[in-house]
């Protein structure tokens, strides 16, 4: 039997139950979607001239999956924030997410200090902690969540509420998206990655094989640059492995000369995000690369996008990704949950 097929194995490792967040995800989308209706925008929320969302990790990374899905049509700047510090850009006409599943995290409230003092247009999504005291005491607008699962499994919470904002303040349409119908698709298209769903069937697994003991590199199309880095995080957090990631087309004007070191060649896989746009050339510049891959001998692999719209395109690479990182975690066998030197570090900078 193949080890990721070895369910009690499987499960044996996995004793936080990673799992079933993963597999909760769609879910979990749809509970943070129905609960974001309820969300209610202060009057003064208008004239927004650019949008920064604050956050590190699994919160910032929420950030980057909304830019993903309204990158064709949002007109304003959007900056996705991982630093102690606002951009400059930040004024009264601001719009500021504070995102910290915590509510604790120090890089956030140190731009929650500035964002007030600024007078910027402030929302709050949190789990609880300092911030949403901070966002209680300062009758800021906020979305709050009870979560269970460890921070970078809250997917849906932190992303969500982001798109709903956006669309109630007039600067997105989402109909496209056809959330209700699509988290149905996700769902089913999820079961095929199933640990009960076998090797020979599911594309996780057998990504998660071909990675196992190398070094992934991940390539995107700019406008997925956010799944990348999910890909990326996630590798590390859940399979204590260490990946990277590039986009494309820049990669094509500075990385593709760099020469790898002959004893680290074989230990290099690509795997490469397709377009979830109808760009010619874009498609011929990946296609090229793949060749030069091919001469050069080094490994790929393609994962194709899922759905008729932006949001299945993205969530199911989301989800595909999340399933690759499991499943090393369990080759490498280790429990995928605990991340004790992140925690170690933080009690480090607490102290």
């Amino acid at each position: 039997m193949s080890t990721l097929d070895n369910i009690q194995q499987i499960k044996a490792l996995d004793r936080s139950n990673m799992a079933d967040f993963i597999a909760d995800l769609p879910d979990q989308i749809l509970k943070a979607y129905k609960q974001s209706q309820k969300i209610k925008l202060p009057k003064n929320f208008k004239n927004i001239s650019n949008i920064v969302a604050c956050g590190m990790g699994g919160s910032a990374i929420g950030g980057d999956i909304v830019k993903a899905l309204i990158d064709n049509q949002l007109s304003l700047p959007f900056i996705i924030n991982r630093s102690y510090q606002l951009p400059q850009t930040v004024n009264k006409n601001s719009l500021v997410f504070l995102v910290s599943f915590s509510g604790n995290t120090q890089e956030t409230l140190s731009c929650a200090k500035v964002a007030l003092k600024k007078k910027a247009h402030v929302f709050v999504i949190t789990n609880g902690g300092k911030l949403l005291v901070l966002a209680q005491e300062k009758n800021l607008p906020l979305f709050t969540f009870t979560y269970k699962g460890p921070p970078r499994a809250a997917l849906g919470y932190l992303f969500i509420p982001m798109l709903i904002t956006l669309k109630k303040l007039g600067l997105v349409k989402i109909d496209a998206f056809n959330i209700t119908e699509s988290i149905e698709k996700l769902k089913s298209f999820n079961q095929l990655s199933y640990p009960e769903t076998t090797s020979e069937k599911n594309i996780a697994k057998y990504l998660a094989y071909f990675t196992f003991d190398h070094l992934p590199i991940i390539i995107a199309p700019q406008n997925l640059d956010g799944i990348a880095r999910r890909f990326k995080t996630q590798m590390a957090e859940n399979a204590k492995t260490f990946s990277f990631f590039e986009t494309a087309p820049e990669i094509f004007h500075n990385s593709i000369e760099s020469q790898f070191p002959w004893r680290l060649k074989d230990d290099i896989v690509f795997l490469t995000l397709e377009s979830t746009k109808n760009e010619t050339e874009f498609k011929q510049s990946i296609t090229a690369f793949k060749k030069l891959l091919d001469k050069e001998n080094i490994h790929w692999e393609a994962i194709p996008s899922f759905g008729d719209n932006i949001f299945l395109n993205v969530l199911s690479f989301i989800l595909v990704g999340d399933w690759i990182s499991f499943y090393l975690s369990i080759l490498n066998e280790i429990d995928p949950t605990p991340v004790e030197r992140i925690q170690w570090l933080k009690n480090q900078i607490n102290k």
